[in-house]
């Protein structure tokens, strides 16, 4: 009796210190959440049915109607995942695969017109959650955001693996196009849509929603820029930390085939699908591979081009112009891998590395650009510096190149280069996603982070992400009052903004050299311009040049229909290096001054581009 009655009053006790937020409707019943401080905050709102049972690999669906008042005043259960620790082989088995919810912070419920910032966590695509743990504290919390900002922040949650991810023949007769995958882009583009309507009842407005998300979140969000399914359900984006990826689909079916056939390999493809959604989630998930591994990231589980939610691979997409066109804003930091690289890196370790990824043609040229040193800290510098930039740095520029060549809407492009001041975490330099602590201004909450290690430095970087982040939010344009101004990104110059304690918005050229070896490491032939001819159905064609690898000339053959033309020639980062005019037939071109590297040419007719070609000088 005395264990009953104290239980009573512990339960009443804790009932007591909840502070109740206003209750506020939406489409699909009442919520209550509670307040932090003076930030109204709803955990835990389902924007979806649970997706077990017969409802695992089927699209999500809306909730179920509810009548009396709902109480979100918890973080939902993360989504089933075999969690590693960065940079460690450690890990626990975790989640609920009824995961479908979202979270909202806002500075006053009821009408109004406040940005909203939509995050969307990263973890690989097969870990994470909107309530993520970093440093002692969870990050991801919005009530600071929030607050400061005087916007609406939300966090959602996907599933994720298997579970968001898999593709195979078994689940392609339970749709209509015949296709499966996908799933947890439907989960992100249900949450949008339960953002669109009825986010104004939490105080935002439904025309200013900014989706942001870093790693596998950014990919995400660079994915939703290229899916249809998508369109008017946000009007900006930011990627942190990565760039869109889409896999093939039959690639990606194999892989699914292989993966059910470990629990089961007889019986039909249905029959198999049928037995899979029997068992538990968490069987699904334990022999799940971490995302970091030595500092190589991986995605093994992704989106894939099924002609319904994507129609074209990423490059291809941007390039065509189909893709969701918003203001733009992209960046990543400058020590990505630090945490994730091995802790005793040796000379000869980036050796093999620079041998194991770059063509022998530029391997003196790598070594060049990130020597390996004579000791242990200088290895692993260089050797933190290969993997940055081959994975980060490269694939940043080459999103803000072709999406700012190929949309009107602004773009705009930062590195990240600020360093805790924590002594033992000074080596590691800005890490892949420390940048977050900054933008949710939650580092000051960190275990590490917090009291005396909270410093002068920390506070500048995150009021200037926080007003950046949400003056991009609010007008598409980061800049604002008091602040350091962010130059708008061009695919000539390569501005962007360092940030740090001490911004400079000057600067132009991230790692140019070092980005360059990685395009032509891998061929990569960078986008052009196609706005203003691309109607939809118009598509450029390609030139022939040769020979083509060629060292000083080559030959332009030109179609004989075509009036004069002006053919102009970009090195790898976008600058015009080379304009001749040139007419139907073949012309004799002249390359001898310009250095060896890849090269994009535009033909232009009557200054409109209608052909390309890519072109190596060696």
């Amino acid at each position: 009796m005395k264990q009953k009655i104290r239980l009573l009053f512990s339960l009443l006790f804790i009932s007591a210190s909840i502070i109740y937020a206003q209750t506020v409707s939406t489409q699909f019943g009442p919520v209550q959440g509670s307040l932090n401080g003076t930030v109204h905050q709803f955990l835990g709102i389902p924007f979806a049915k649970p997706p077990v049972g017969n409802l695992r690999w089927r699209a999500p669906q809306n909730p179920t109607n509810w009548t009396n008042t709902l109480l979100t005043n918890s973080f939902a259960p993360i989504c089933p995942q075999k969690k590693f620790t960065q940079g460690s082989s450690t890990y626990t088995i975790t989640g609920n695969e009824d995961c479908l919810y979202l979270n909202i912070w806002t500075p006053q419920t009821g009408a109004g017109s406040r940005p909203v910032l939509v995050f969307i966590h990263g973890g690989g695509n097969q870990q994470g959650g909107a309530s993520e743990d970093g440093g002692g504290t969870q990050m991801f919390i919005g009530k600071n955001l929030a607050e400061r900002g005087d916007a609406v922040v939300v966090t959602i949650q996907y599933r994720l693996g298997p579970l968001g991810f898999l593709v195979h023949p078994g689940l392609e007769p339970e749709n209509a196009n015949n296709i499966s995958g996908n799933y947890a882009v439907m989960d992100q583009i249900l949450a949008l849509t339960w953002v669109k309507n009825n986010i104004a009842n939490f105080g935002g407005d439904p025309n200013k929603v900014m989706i942001f998300g870093e790693s596998a979140g950014g990919i995400n969000v660079g994915n939703l820029m290229l899916t249809p399914m998508a369109a008017n359900l946000f009007q900006r984006a930011c990627i942190q930390s990565a760039a869109p990826v889409v896999g093939d689909y039959n690639t990606v079916k194999n892989d699914g085939v292989a993966f059910v056939d470990s629990f089961i390999s007889t019986g039909t493809d249905v029959q198999k699908i049928a037995f899979m959604r029997t068992l538990p989630a968490d069987s699904l998930v334990k022999d799940q591979e971490s995302p970091l591994t030595g500092g190589t990231v991986g995605l093994n589980w992704l989106a894939v081009k099924d002609n319904v939610y994507f129609n074209d691979f990423p490059q291809q997409a941007i390039q065509n112009g189909n893709f969701n066109k918003v203001p733009f804003m992209i960046g990543s930091n400058s020590e990505e891998m630090s945490l994730s690289a091995p802790p005793t890196v040796l000379p000869g370790m980036v050796t093999l590395l620079i041998n194991a990824t770059v063509p022998s043609s530029l391997q003196a040229q790598a070594t060049a650009l990130y020597p390996p040193g004579t000791t242990t800290t200088q290895a692993r510098q260089s050797y933190i510096g290969i993997l940055s930039d081959a994975q980060f740095t490269a694939n940043a520029r080459r999103t803000a190149q072709c999406v700012s060549l190929n949309q009107t809407q602004p773009v705009w492009r930062y590195f990240f280069t600020h360093k805790h001041t924590v002594s033992v975490l000074a080596p590691l330099g800005s890490y892949h996603g420390m940048e977050l602590f900054y933008v949710f201004n939650n580092w000051e909450n960190a275990t590490l982070g917090s009291g005396p290690l909270f410093k002068p430095q920390d506070d500048s970087v995150q009021n200037a992400m926080l007003k950046y982040w949400v003056n991009f939010a609010n007008t598409g344009n980061p800049n604002g009052t008091n602040l350091v101004s962010w130059p708008q990104y061009n695919a000539s110059s390569d501005c962007y903004l360092d940030i740090k304690a001490t911004p400079n918005g000057s600067q132009c050229g991230i790692r140019t050299a070092e980005c360059n070896l990685w395009d032509n490491s891998i061929a990569y032939t960078p986008c052009i311009s196609t706005i203003g001819i691309n109607d939809g159905n118009k598509q450029l064609f390609t030139l022939n040049v040769y020979p083509n690898p060629t060292h000083a000339k080559a030959v332009l053959e030109m179609p004989n229909d075509m009036e004069s033309c002006e053919l102009q020639i970009y090195n790898a980062i976008g600058q015009l290096v080379y304009k001749k005019p040139v007419y139907a037939g073949e012309n004799q071109l002249d390359f001898e001054y310009l250095s060896k590297g890849l090269y994009t040419c535009t033909l232009l007719e009557k200054g409109m581009p209608i052909g390309r070609c890519k072109l190596v000088l060696n």
